[in-house]
């Protein structure tokens, strides 16, 4: 297959291991497009092993090791020809919160798609007690991919001896965006589509990675990444499984309601346009074909319209979002993904640019091809740009669910884990949940504008976080601090 993919391209790829779809590649120039899961690992972790096992798992997984290659018809290709090593910085743990100081830190230093590779790592290293921190680019991978990744790092790490077979990464449009039977609205879209990749040809921009790192920078030069941590130890986590099912909801429901009402009292009513809830999901779990726990891309997502009614009991509120819930997911509507019909450049510009033209200025002034795009104020993709943040909805909650992995690799433990998903300036909650070993960590995550000061806005962010605690019955676990 990707053989003919090469021919078509009309350029061999050395190295080649995925073809970026069009869909992985809104996050490929995302400056917000990091994705973090940290490992609290009992033991001690010896440096000179752990980058043994990171060698071998980057053999296990080909995304884990690769650059971003483009061919003359501007396709982006993964290839793990001549990429640097994996890099594996190392820092003495001084307190149980440090991981998250060094994620902020890993925010500021942007990934080199063009000469990857795009995974790396931080070891916040005690002889008792650690933080394995991987951090990765969205384009290439989701949250279950990178717990997945630390899962193997941990049994390489356990079994040295073992040897690891390479696992290709599968293709996204081959498993949720196969051709369905022709309609009207299915033909009338391509045809909007068309016209829009018409228009944009006629000033087309190609984006480089001198580019990105330009924007990337004056972005975090503005912002802060910031974080209000909930834990749920095994007995509290029990507790709350106990009257999730006293209420027939599940725990995401339980957890998804209790922030809506939060935010709702703490900030206000949302615009009717953001009462709207963006809910990824893993579509490995939907599958009748194992792809074998790839490293790769492949999340789905749905947004669902919900109001929170003050008047009603919390679990009442609960039960009507996970009524709503359940309907979408039996749905498993993909067609949100479906990117296939756009040129590939205009979704470049429309996710990892135009965006960006009216909050960061500054930066369209330090290329020459940023400052032309920037002049070139009527161009389509600024339209569609605008179009796409306008519906953006109020709070994403993504969930990794409870992982069932191992919890001991040979002299070391894995305690917990905690999911911290990119965050945005233009979605005011953003939710990153996991579940191993009985503890549930959820991270709220947001941006701080330095130019505005963030403690107004985490301040809010904790009495948010305490407000639901407060809903979901742990009014005791109430904290006065961000991380």
């Amino acid at each position: 297959m990707i053989q003919n993919e090469q021919k078509s391209s009309g350029i061999d790829i050395s190295g080649c291991a995925h073809r970026l779809s069009n869909t992985e590649r809104i996050f490929l120039w995302g400056v917000r497009s990091k994705i973090a899961v940290v490992a609290r690992i009992v033991g001690d972790v010896a440096e000179k092993d752990l980058v043994q096992s990171i060698k071998k798992v980057r053999q296990m997984h080909p995304l884990a090791g690769c650059k971003i290659i483009f061919d003359d018809h501007n396709d982006a290709w993964c290839s793990t020809e001549n990429v640097p090593e994996t890099g594996l910085r190392v820092v003495p743990r001084r307190s149980e919160n440090q991981w998250f100081d060094e994620i902020r830190r890993e925010h500021l230093i942007p990934f080199e798609p063009e000469k990857g590779p795009l995974v790396r790592f931080v070891l916040v290293y005690s002889p008792q007690v650690s933080e394995l921190i991987a951090l990765a680019q969205h384009s290439i991978c989701d949250g279950t991919a990178v717990a997945n990744l630390i899962r193997d790092i941990l049994i390489c790490y356990s079994e040295p001896a073992k040897d690891v077979k390479t696992i290709q990464p599968p293709a996204l449009t081959d498993y949720v965006l196969k051709d369905e039977a022709p309609s009207q609205s299915k033909t009338t879209g391509e045809a909007a589509i068309n016209n829009l990749n018409k228009q944009w040809r006629e000033r087309p921009y190609r984006f480089s990675e001198a580019d990105f790192i330009e924007i990337h920078n004056a972005f975090w030069k503005k912002f802060n990444y910031s974080m209000v941590l909930l834990q749920l130890e095994p007995d509290e986590t029990s507790d709350l499984i106990d009257r999730c099912r006293e209420n027939d909801v599940t725990i995401i429901s339980a957890l998804t309601a209790a922030f809506v009402a939060a935010c709702q009292e703490v900030l206000g009513a949302l615009p009717e346009d953001k009462r709207t809830i963006g809910i990824p999901f893993d579509l490995r779990r939907h599958l009748e074909e194992d792809i074998e726990e790839a490293f790769c891309f492949f999340a789905g997502d749905f947004n669902l319209q919900f109001s929170y009614r003050q008047e009603k009991p919390f679990w009442e509120n609960a039960q009507e979002l996970h009524r709503t819930i359940q309907e979408r997911v039996k749905m498993l509507d993909a067609s949100g993904l479906d990117m296939r019909f756009f040129d590939p450049t205009l979704v470049d510009a429309i996710f990892g640019y135009a965006q960006y033209v009216q909050r960061i200025p500054e930066a369209f002034e330090r290329t020459e091809n940023l400052s032309r795009f920037a002049r070139d104020s009527k161009n389509i993709a600024f339209a569609v740009s605008k179009k796409i943040i306008s519906r953006r909805p109020g709070m994403i909650v993504t969930n990794l669910g409870r992982l069932d992995f191992p919890q001991a690799y040979g002299d070391l433990r894995l305690d917990r884990m905690f999911f911290a998903p990119p965050a945005s300036e233009t979605i005011p909650i953003i939710l990153g949940g996991v579940g191993i070993g009985g503890c549930l960590t959820l991270c709220l995550v947001y941006l701080e504008n330095k130019e505005l000061g963030g403690r107004p806005l985490s301040e809010n962010m904790i009495r948010i976080r305490n407000r639901a605690l407060e809903l979901l019955g742990f009014p005791e676990k109430e904290i006065e601090r961000a991380m």
